[in-house]
């Protein structure tokens, strides 16, 4: 019996299941959310009596379970997006890795004229019209388009305003809501309560809570004050991948620690001032007893002697790159960096970690790394500096810059990387005066012509979407079903223009924001090919893992395993696949 989020999972509802199996698995993180009563509470935050009550977790931990650490943290692209969780909550126990451009912050604190209305709706409409417009020029913007969004309010009220004045702006600009849907994943807008979980490329926080008309501040933070509030902040602030924006009325110097003792308003302080300022309010990070090594230093010193900008010791946490050149055109910008055989490779205790799991996280961070062993530094160090310089002159004219690569995976291997059958979802567009004017089929064929093979429910849904038609009724859904004999349906209900474009079609299209119940099989038996054809034998969780990331999901559900399994048994039984013991192969044909 394997429990995941197990700080979540009360122990009354864990010893069920517990009793009917013969081992026991619990996965948690103790400073993340208890099992609460708050989803049942029906009265407004700051009044809510939430009672936190035992996990799985804790009891097991009480119990001196056999127990394993897992300190490697993956999610954030960059330090500056952990650093303070890290600090705060982990006393830099998380082995984190920095990032080429490490000297610039990706948590940015953006001051809002506002107030907290305290006695009315306990909302703040500045900082949430503040965040709709950020939502809104990101979504027109489509560089920033890449990026995923995800909105954190500190109460339920300020997520239902946020969630009602977005709303409003999708209503009034259905293209809006066009672009959004396009992106790599849905949009959210959740609350310190519910949040455990998600992650987004970018999230907006809303602070909610400050002054109120008359200037005065209160120390009631609603969860925050609570037993456990330190966790429900700890969880709010690790959810970024890429960068975050705290909106806020509130300054860290508002809060006055003599008025409450809570861990959790403690927390939010020393949050807003690790923002506002990009100081950590301790130095457990930098002062955690990795010391620049000797030839680390006369690495550097020889580096400077030649014209190099170099930074030793570049991290925050108890990982470093030992040496780091910076790109001359771009000095925030770090070209190279050179990892020794020192304290951090001693303490890495294994092999793999060593030698395949920390370069490649490193280079998934964009970071050219080359390794310089202690003993051909004492033996011939013109050598080890001439291969350094050479190794400079090959990455420049090349400046790093962030990317959006996936976050790494230590459950996947490294492949080459072959010709790919993913491509992007492209989608027709018509003006709702135009939309509402077109005959059924004549919209049906143009949607259709250009978004094949595309399933009927998701169809129905895009013809709602263009005509600005907030729910389609059942005549409506029967007379488009009607039409439908003028096309192409394969065996899976998707449509196609004719036969013949269903023929040898062999792509699929990624992050189309499509529900996997709108993904034809087609699309997933290719997809499942491409994994098969570049691990030729995998067990049947490992392939819809993959094949679910390379769609753009960013995990698995019951409805994708669900998705997939009668996908794998149609090509089981037209002799596509064949399953060897617990792993699944593409079938030789003779």
């Amino acid at each position: 019996v394997i429990f995941d989020e197990a700080s979540q999972m009360p122990t009354s509802e864990a010893v069920g299941a517990i009793a009917r199996g013969n081992a026991l698995i619990v996965v948690g993180d103790p400073k993340q959310m208890p099992p609460t009563s708050y989803f049942a509470n029906t009265v407004e935050a700051e009044d809510a009596g939430i009672d936190d009550m035992e996990s799985i977790l804790e009891d097991c931990r009480t119990l001196d379970m056999p127990s394993l650490q897992l300190s490697w943290h993956y999610r954030s692209r960059h330090e500056s997006l952990i650093a303070f969780s890290n600090n705060e909550y982990y006393d830099g126990s998380l082995i984190t890795f920095p990032s080429v451009d490490d000297r610039a912050t990706k948590v940015h604190y953006v001051p809002v004229t506002g107030c907290y209305d305290k006695g009315g709706s306990r909302s703040n409409r500045a900082e949430a019209e503040s965040i709709v417009s950020e939502i809104v020029r990101r979504i027109d913007d489509e560089a920033l388009r890449r990026y995923s969004i995800g909105v954190i309010a500190f109460n339920v009220m300020q997520q239902g305003l946020i969630e009602d004045l977005l709303q409003e702006r999708f209503d009034r600009d259905r293209s809006l809501q066009e672009l959004a849907s396009s992106m790599p994943e849905p949009i959210f807008v959740k609350n310190l309560e519910n949040v455990q979980g998600d992650e987004r490329d970018v999230i907006l926080f809303s602070i909610g809570y400050g002054p109120d008309r008359e200037g005065r501040i209160s120390m009631n933070f609603g969860p925050l004050n609570n037993a456990g509030g330190e966790r429900r902040l700890n969880v709010a602030v690790s959810r970024a991948r890429h960068e975050m924006y705290i909106f806020s009325t509130l300054k860290s110097s508002d809060i006055d620690l003599r008025r409450s003792k809570a861990r959790g308003v403690e927390g939010l302080k020393h949050f807003l001032q690790y923002a506002e300022t990009q100081a950590l309010p301790s130095t457990i990070l930098t002062s955690a007893g990795h010391q620049r090594t000797l030839i680390a230093r006369q690495i550097a010193d020889e580096l400077r002697k030649r014209g190099y900008a170099v930074a030793t010791d570049v991290g925050r946490s108890r990982f470093r790159i030992d040496v780091a050149v910076c790109n001359p055109d771009s000095p925030g910008v770090y070209d190279l960096g050179i990892l020794l055989d020192g304290e951090a490779y001693r303490d890495t205790h294994t092999t793999r970690d060593r030698e395949i799991v920390q370069p490649a996280v490193l280079t998934a961070l964009d970071w050219k790394i080359m390794r310089v062993w202690s003993v051909d530094w004492f033996n011939n160090r013109e050598r080890v500096i001439d291969r350094i310089i050479e190794k400079i002159n090959t990455q420049s004219g090349s400046v790093a810059t962030p990317s959006l690569k996936p976050a790494f995976d230590i459950s996947a291997e490294q492949i080459e990387k072959k010709k790919s059958a993913a491509k992007k979802y492209v989608r027709y567009f018509a003006g709702i005066d135009e939309a509402i004017n077109m005959p059924d089929a004549e919209l049906m064929h143009n949607i259709i012509s250009i978004e094949q093979p595309i399933c009927f429910t998701y169809l129905c849904r895009r013809i709602s979407s263009l005509r600005n038609i907030p729910r389609m009724s059942q005549a409506m859904v029967r007379n488009l079903r009607i039409q439908t004999d003028r096309f192409y349906t394969d065996n899976s209900d998707a449509l196609w223009i004719s036969p013949d474009d269903s023929h040898e079609y062999v792509w699929y299209r990624y992050d189309s924001g499509r529900d996997i119940s709108d993904i034809p099989d087609v699309e997933l038996a290719n997809v499942a090919t491409e994994v098969l054809t570049e691990q030729v034998a995998i067990n049947t969780v490992d392939l819809i893992f993959m094949a679910s990331r390379k769609l753009g999901f960013s995990r698995r559900s019951t409805n994708i395993d669900a998705a997939f399994q009668r996908v794998l048994t149609d090509m089981k039984s037209s002799d596509t696949i064949e399953y060897v013991g617990e792993n699944i192969r593409l079938k030789t044909r003779q």
